[in-house]
């Protein structure tokens, strides 16, 4: 959903969705028969309280599926730069091609892996980026193949291991990438949050700028933490690619790959 891609656009939606229903709600109590009456006035105060605090657990529900979510994702930056210093590591130690080619393939990998994530999905260039890492994949495992039915060693079977990891970690990231917050969750949160602006507005015996703005902008400023965190790549908060750019600047200075590169 667009909405959810794009964390300023939803607060903006938010904030304009729940002043209507504030406004809605407000506009509603004039047509309450016992709107002076002490006892309506505290059923509704005691309305108000549950509903928000059903909302207090739905929005630490999701903020904590967020933050897991994007906890998860960071730590598998971390796992596929190790998986990449690995397999270049132990590509040293095997026969021809790998022992020429899989440097500078690790090198192309490197450079595609940072640029998928680093992009906006749906971008013709992150399209470009995954194709490439697909075929360098493929380059990798063929050449592995190739020592393999030479020479069947120790050293060449950690290799093939390391290059399982490889793919095995490329498939845990673009799972995270995918395995976003339910809309579910946010069709409830959605509903949830324009109740309970539409309560406190039908509670609300005169107008109060400072009372109606402020809940608003609570709940859509956790609405959009919450928003930012589950998106990848489109929000403010992003996945650090720290680990992958240190690795590409670490292998750059090694000896002879500037002949390489």
């Amino acid at each position: 959903m667009y909405l959810l891609d794009h964390p300023a656009v939803l607060f903006a939606v938010t904030c304009i969705v729940l002043l209507l229903a504030h406004e809605f709600g407000y506009r509603l109590r004039a047509l309450a028969a016992h709107r002076d009456d002490r006892d309506w006035q505290k059923e509704v105060r005691e309305t108000r309280g549950q509903i928000a605090v059903l909302l207090s657990l739905l929005l630490g529900f999701a903020m904590a599926m967020g933050l897991s979510r994007f906890d998860e994702r960071k730590k598998l930056v971390a796992d596929e730069a190790n998986a990449i210093a690995t397999a270049y590591q132990r590509a040293a130690m095997q026969a021809e091609p790998v022992r020429s080619r899989a440097p500078s393939l690790l090198h192309d990998y490197l450079k595609a892996r940072i640029a998928i994530f680093s992009l906006a999905r749906g971008n013709g260039e992150q399209q470009s980026a995954m194709e490439q890492s697909r075929a360098i994949q493929q380059a990798l495992w063929s050449d592995a193949v190739a020592v393999a039915q030479q020479n069947q060693t120790p050293i060449v079977a950690l290799y093939a291991q390391s290059l399982n990891m490889l793919f095995d970690v490329d498939g845990e990231r673009v799972e995270a990438t995918l395995n976003r917050i339910p809309v579910d969750i946010w069709l409830l949160l959605g509903f949830l949050a324009a109740l309970t602006s539409l309560v406190v507005g039908y509670g609300q015996r005169h107008r109060s700028w400072f009372a109606t703005f402020i809940p608003v902008l609570m709940v859509a400023i956790s609405i959009s933490l919450i928003a930012d965190l589950d998106t990848p790549a489109s929000g403010f908060i992003q996945i650090n690619q720290h680990s992958l750019q240190s690795l590409r600047a670490e292998l750059q200075l090694l000896p002879g790959d500037a002949q390489a590169h």
